[in-house]
Order: C-alpha cells, then sequence, then structure tokens
C-alpha cells in the first residue's frame, strides 16, 4: 500500500513540474566568473533531478558497503538459526519414533551450538529424556544439570526442568525425590495441572492415602483427570484410608469424612462394610452395601451381603428378591441368594436359586454350595458329583470316575447315576 501511495506522488509531482515547465518557460543562468552558463528551465530540472539521484545512488552504495559486515554476521545467524532448528525438529521426530541414540545426538548438538537459553533448556531436557528411556541414568543426570545450569534462576525456565526431571523420578521408581522436587516447586510458584498429577502419582507410589484422596478430588473437580481414572483412585485412597485406620473412631470419621457418591464405589463399600462389621454393627453394615449394591450389582458386594448373622438372613433375602426383578438372569445375583437361603437352612429355595445361577453361567463356587448343600441333605453321590466339578473349575483337574476302592471301599458298588445320565451333568460341568 505504501508503494502505490509513493508511486502515485511521484506521478503527480512529475505532472505538475511538467505542466508548470511548459506554461512558464525560462531561462537559468550559472554566473561562473569569468563564465556564464545559460540553460533551460526544463534542462536545469532535469540536471538537478539526475544529479539528485547519482548522489542518492552513491549514499546508498557507500552505506551498503559500511553495513556489509553487519549483514553478513545476520545471515550467519539465520543460518545457524535455520541449523539448529533442523536439528531440533530432527531431534524430537527421532524421539517420537523412539529412536534415542540418534535424538540424543540432535538434542546435544543443539544445545552445544545454540546461545540461546531457552533452546538450549529445551534441546538438553529432550537429550536427558532420550538418555532416559535408554537406561544411561548417569548420563541423564548430567544433562538435567546441565539444564538447570542453562535455566539458572529464569521463572520460565526453571520449573520446566524440575517437572521433567519429576517425571523421569516416578518412571525410576524414586517417589521421595519426586516428591521433594514437586513441593520446592508449589512453595515458589502456583500449582499446574501436570505437576498436580505427578505429585498424585507420588504419593499412591507412596502410600500416603490421604493426600491421594485429596488430589483425586482436585483433579477430578478440574477435570484434569480422565472419570475412570479419578474413580479408581478415589476409591483405591479411601478404600487403604479404611483399612489402615487404627482404631474404630479414625475409620468412623474417615467414613464420615467421605461423599455419597464414593461411599457407594464397590471397594470404597466393602471397606466400609468391613469396618461396620467389626464393630458389629450389622444394619449398618446391610446399609452400606445395600446402597452400593443399588447402584451396581457386583460379585464381590453380592458375596460380602451374603455373609452374615442368622438374624439379617430374612430382611436380606427381601432386598435381594427385589433386585432379582430388576435381574431376574444375574448368575451373582442368584448365587448370593443361594447363599443366604443355605445359611438359613432353607434348602428347596437355594437348591432352585443355585441350579438357576448354573444354568446362567457355570461357576465352581456355585458347584461348591451345591455341594455342601446335598451332604447336608444326605444327598452324597449328588455332592460328590459338585464338589469334583468345583475342583475341576477351580484347579483345572479332569473330571474322572469314582474310584471305587477309595470311595466305597472294597467290594462296595458306587451310588452314582449310570455313565449315561452322569455324561450330560458332566458336559454341562465341563
Amino acid at each position: 500500500m505504501r508503494t502505490w501511495f509513493w508511486t502515485l506522488l511521484l506521478l503527480v509531482a512529475a505532472v505538475g513540474l511538467a505542466v508548470g515547465l511548459r506554461y512558464h518557460s525560462g531561462n537559468v543562468a550559472l554566473l561562473l566568473p569569468p563564465y556564464r552558463v545559460e540553460l533551460s528551465a526544463s534542462l536545469a530540472a532535469l540536471i538537478l533531478v539526475v544529479l539528485f539521484a547519482a548522489l542518492y545512488a552513491a549514499l546508498r552504495a557507500i552505506s551498503w558497503t559500511l553495513d556489509l559486515p553487519v549483514r553478513v554476521r545476520r545471515w550467519r545467524a539465520r543460518r545457524a538459526l535455520a541449523q539448529q532448528q533442523e536439528l531440533l525438529e530432527r531431534g524430537w521426530i527421532n524421539l517420537l519414533e523412539g529412536r534415542y541414540a540418534k535424538a540424543e545426538s540432535d538434542m546435544s548438538g543443539v544445545a552445544g551450538q545454540t546461545d540461546v537459553p531457552s533452546r538450549r533448556v529445551l534441546a538438553t531436557l529432550s537429550a536427558a529424556r532420550a538418555a532416559h528411556a535408554m537406561q544411561e541414568f548417569g548420563r541423564r543426570d548430567m544433562l538435567l544439570a546441565q539444564a538447570r545450569e542453562a535455566a539458572g534462576s529464569d521463572a520460565a525456565l526453571k520449573p520446566a526442568v524440575t517437572i521433567v526431571e519429576a517425571d523421569m523420578l516416578l518412571d525410576q521408581q524414586r517417589p521421595e525425590e519426586a516428591l521433594a522436587l514437586l513441593s520446592q516447586l508449589h512453595e515458589s510458584g502456583p500449582r499446574h495441572m501436570h505437576s498436580l498429577r505427578l505429585t498424585l502419582r507420588a504419593h499412591r507410589d507412596l502410600g500416603h492415602w490421604a493426600e491421594v484422596l485429596k488430589l483425586a478430588r482436585t483433579l477430578s473437580k478440574r477435570n484434569a483427570l480422565h472419570p475412570a481414572a479419578s474413580t479408581r483412585m478415589i476409591a483405591t485412597a479411601a478404600a487403604e484410608l479404611l483399612r489402615s485406620a487404627s482404631d474404630a473412631a479414625t475409620r468412623r470419621a474417615i467414613w464420615k469424612d467421605l461423599k455419597e457418591d464414593e461411599r457407594v464405589l464397590p471397594d470404597v463399600a466393602l471397606a466400609g462394610a468391613a469396618v461396620f462389621e467389626a464393630d458389629g454393627d450389622e444394619a449398618r453394615t446391610r446399609k452400606v452395601l445395600e446402597s452400593a449394591l443399588d447402584v451396581q450389582l457386583t460379585p464381590a458386594l453380592l458375596q460380602a451381603y451374603a455373609r452374615c448373622s442368622p438374624e439379617q438372613i430374612q430382611p436380606r433375602l427381601e432386598k435381594a428378591e427385589g433386585w432379582l426383578r430388576q435381574h431376574p438372569n444375574d448368575p451373582d445375583l442368584l448365587q448370593a441368594l443361594g447363599t443366604l437361603c443355605l445359611c438359613g437352612r432353607l434348602w428347596g429355595p437355594a437348591q432352585r436359586y443355585l441350579e438357576r445361577s448354573l444354568s446362567e453361567r457355570d461357576d465352581p463356587r456355585t458347584h461348591a454350595l451345591l455341594a455342601s448343600l446335598f451332604d447336608r441333605t444326605d444327598r452324597a453321590a449328588e455332592a460328590v458329583r459338585h464338589w469334583r466339578l468345583a475342583t475341576e473349575g477351580m484347579i483345572g483337574l479332569p473330571v474322572l470316575k469314582a474310584d471305587e476302592a477309595v470311595l466305597f471301599g472294597p467290594g462296595a458298588a458306587p451310588q452314582f447315576e449310570s455313565d449315561d445320565a452322569v455324561a450330560p451333568d458332566r458336559a454341562a460341568g465341563l
């Protein structure tokens, strides 16, 4: 735009000058004693323009010649920058592709050539990552020291060095040192999401479950963790806190501090139920398990729900039958109902529930429960068959024909059905 403006201005000036000279013709006299030179005004103007152009060109040539060393230095700097940029890009590509030796060589070359602190820190940290990936920890530590020296006290570069070093220490299973670095970083500046995630990893590796629970909640609230990962972290931390509490008062305080959506997580509910069961509070134990089971019917929760004293069997049966109406074909729920009936000596319902569970899924535990039921009702042949199916399912042994001498003594006949009658059941068990 500027070029067009000046071109238009020069054209207007030239047209104006031409028109003015046409209508105001005259002579220009130059007195150079003893000489007198007379020129037309047009020629004098043309000579002045030519002289001006020549003088301007001469001055530009002199200036260009004097600035030549500066321009050479700038050209060399641009060329060096282009070479460093190319090395940096090639090093990053090699690092991402897993060519760690080439990546370290390229990045070390950039760090040795550049005078820019930020580029030197970036290249040195990248070389340290490549050395770390090759398990060259001594060389990695040397490169990290160089990066710290290059970063100095720069508020933008120093945290980057600390975070990269902490990340690599965590990969090396050195959480104490990583946590010390991250603590210093958080004391001197704001807490960024990535540094908080690294701090969470360090506390998890060290078993600091209270800190894990607090950080997992914070990161979950800020959407800095995947929902599944945050749920898993919160569940693990809360369950470990409940299990590691030294006394009942502490366990109850931890449980009270948990949120409602955290209490219904399966691991947390199991740990909470164990807390109240140890205190002898079976009603509270049942309430904890039922709240979690209302959200999700998991095998571990159902097995815990089926373990209770005789006084709790009837209310738990009624609640479980309500779940069965919503999930009529859930094998774990049917197994839990069979267990409750078995504990309550309700032999007929127990057998029906357990056989329905087996029809949905062949399971060694269900076979063992049926075997126990048949033992208590004096049905030895069926008990033996289910014990064998349970054993085979648990440890992978084949189901063999009964050894008459071992099971029944010399001359005794086995009390099993014929091979033709037993074969379908064995096939179903296998």
